[in-house]
């Protein structure tokens, strides 16, 4: 019964200070012992009475009565200990058993030897003192100076009574009282040592439990990245197949607007259509950059510059209800990042804020230079100690529910009512800032808004003005001769029709054994190079080293509806490297094309 008793008492301790928890356990263990001696002492002081021939040999109710009335406070002491308030109970067991002892001291009038002999009890208290102490250790000090004044205090009160010499009296209170002091100092001594190993425990305790913490979120990050990767190699797949087709649609679209009037009906129909592949192909690369498959160019970028350059942009998105907040450091210095992906998260946090503010609010956006010596405990994936540029998105929305937390940023996961969301948004955001070499924090309580904070890598690199692309409507052709090598048939037909009808002299081929029987044939001679980054037969690196040397003064472009490019390394694409990735219009390919071939030879 004791053991469940105490199991039970120890439970409410679970989570607490080390030191409370381990005072507790010992505290409860004494408690029961005395809750054993003292029926036994109040027994033994009544079978004394029964024998004592000075007190008729009756009971004295006037000790017992004390002696039986101590019980009481004992079960406020176990209430106490139960509900989980060790210190409260410890101090109250010890003012009752202080008073208690001395009240049935003054009291008795059994014997002065065996009132004298009670004083061991008080011994036992002092003891008892460095279990009730928690934080203030001169309280120890201060139960053994009040039990060394009621102890004088006593002897004089008894002096009269005693029948022994002046000097056996004085030796007795002089014994006493030292062994009073002696057990006082000694108690504070093993309380000051017992304090110090608890709190080296205490500290070896946070910081196995802060090594635990941090194993678990590396592993839930693993985790997250493995599920991230599987997913990503499926929408890489996907991606390759899709392009294909959203180039042949998008292409063939483009080239039946340029025939069409502005005003008529078919050419309506025909935006539309273009609009709904656009939309596609902005999934797809919402798929391929959370999974980290997109080919980005990261260069030097004012961050500041470019959130003001877009700011246009999100106050049309946030609507008139959300109010956007600028907080732009000074002296922000610049990121290596690719600036369509920084528009790309800055947009769809601000969408994301915009969604979780139903009723209007504040949208803010601040940014800071931050050193980072130590990983943030939220960041993910884990950031390498450096300079960054913090861009933390502040909302006054709603919030996001903790058990949500850990999933916001899986694809296709959403909050949102079916058909109001398609997942990607804080996925693809993930995915860019992941790709950028940058990490992300979120922050949230439901009710108290949200914040969410990139980290991007800071670079010494002074940023460079972007090429404003040509807006001319008019296509640029030529007459040089390209060598194209498309392996999907519908869009080596597609690229042929727009080179031929641009005035270029194309020859196609399905694979790179086809492409190198062109280039070696007698009087071939090609100004560009046009093929696809992966072959049936080989990849298109292989192909140009074979090619090209045939070739003198050839141009080469790559082009890839494929997830994992070879020409792109680490996601970064080589500046020496021309590239266009799939789907892209008829006027997309036509530009390109003719950059390529006006660009000085490197």
């Amino acid at each position: 019964m004791f053991q469940e008793i105490m199991n039970r008492a120890l439970r409410r301790y679970e989570g607490s200070d080390p030191a409370i928890r381990m005072r507790a356990k010992l505290f409860f263990l004494i408690y029961l012992l005395i809750l054993v001696i003292l029926p036994v002492a109040i027994t033994y002081s009544a079978w004394s009475h029964l024998r004592n021939p000075t007190l008729g040999y009756r009971l004295n109710l006037l000790i017992l009565i004390p002696e039986i009335m101590a019980l009481l406070p004992l079960v406020l002491v176990l209430i106490l200990l139960l509900r989980g308030r060790f210190s409260l109970s410890a101090h109250l067991l010890l003012v009752f058993l202080f008073l208690m002892i001395w009240v049935i001291m003054l009291l008795d009038r059994s014997g002065e030897l065996s009132r004298l002999d009670t004083i061991v009890f008080v011994l036992g208290i002092l003891t008892l003192t460095p279990l009730a102490i928690v934080r203030h250790k001169k309280i120890i000090l201060l139960y053994g100076g009040i039990n060394l004044a009621a102890f004088l205090l006593f002897m004089l009160h008894i002096r009269p009574q005693l029948q022994m010499p002046f000097h056996r009296y004085m030796e007795y209170v002089f014994d006493n009282a030292v062994a009073i002091v002696f057990i006082t100092l000694t108690a504070f001594a093993v309380f000051l040592i017992n304090q110090r190993a608890l709190e080296q425990m205490k500290n070896e305790l946070a910081e196995r439990r802060r090594q635990e913490d941090e194993t678990k979120r590396l592993q839930a990050q693993l985790v997250h990245a493995l599920k991230m990767e599987s997913v990503g190699r499926l929408a890489g797949g996907v991606a390759h197949d899709f392009n294909n087709l959203l180039t042949m649609v998008m292409g063939n679209t483009s080239l039946a607007l340029a025939k069409q009037d502005a005003g008529s009906p078919a050419a309506a129909r025909l935006k539309d259509v273009m609009r709904a592949a656009e939309s596609a192909a902005s999934l797809i690369r919402q798929l391929l950059a959370f999974s980290r498959r997109e080919a980005i160019e990261p260069r030097p970028l004012d961050l500041n510059r470019l959130i003001i350059k877009i700011t246009s942009l999100l106050e049309r998105l946030l609507g008139s209800d959300v109010k956007p907040v600028l907080k732009l450091g000074a002296g922000i210095g610049p990121i290596m990042a690719d600036p369509s992906q920084v528009e790309q998260i800055v947009v769809n946090l601000a969408i994301n804020a915009r969604d979780a503010m139903p009723g209007g609010g504040i949208l803010t956006i601040e940014t800071r230079n931050q050193r980072i010596d130590s990983p943030p405990a939220l960041a993910s994936p884990v950031l390498k100690p450096g300079d960054y540029v913090a861009l933390s998105v502040t909302d006054t929305g709603i919030g996001i529910p903790e058990n949500d937390l850990p999933r916001i940023f899986d694809p296709f996961f959403t909050t949102k009512p079916v058909g109001q969301g398609t997942g990607l948004g804080l996925a693809s955001v993930y995915g860019a800032v992941q790709q950028n070499g940058g990490a992300i924090a979120v922050s949230s309580a439901p009710g108290k808004g949200t914040v969410m904070t990139v980290y991007f890598p800071a670079t010494k690199l002074a940023p460079r003005a972007g090429e404003p692309a040509s807006r001319s409507e008019d296509l640029p052709g030529g007459n040089e001769a390209v060598l194209l090598v498309e392996d999907d048939a519908m869009v080596l037909e597609f690229i042929q029709l727009v080179l031929s009808g641009l005035g270029y002299r194309v020859q196609g081929a399905a694979d790179g054994a086809g492409a190198l029987k062109l280039a070696a044939a007698p009087g071939a001679r090609y100004d560009l190079l046009l093929t696809d980054v992966i072959l049936p037969d080989m990849t298109g690196t292989a192909l140009a080293a074979k090619t090209l040397p045939r070739l003198p003064g050839a141009r080469l472009l790559y082009m890839s509806a494929h997830a994992e490019n070879v020409i792109v390394h680490d996601g970064i694409v080589d500046g020496g490297v021309h590239f266009i990735a799939k789907p892209f219009t008829a006027p997309e390919l036509a530009r390109k094309i003719r950059s390529v071939l006006d660009a000085p030879m490197g």
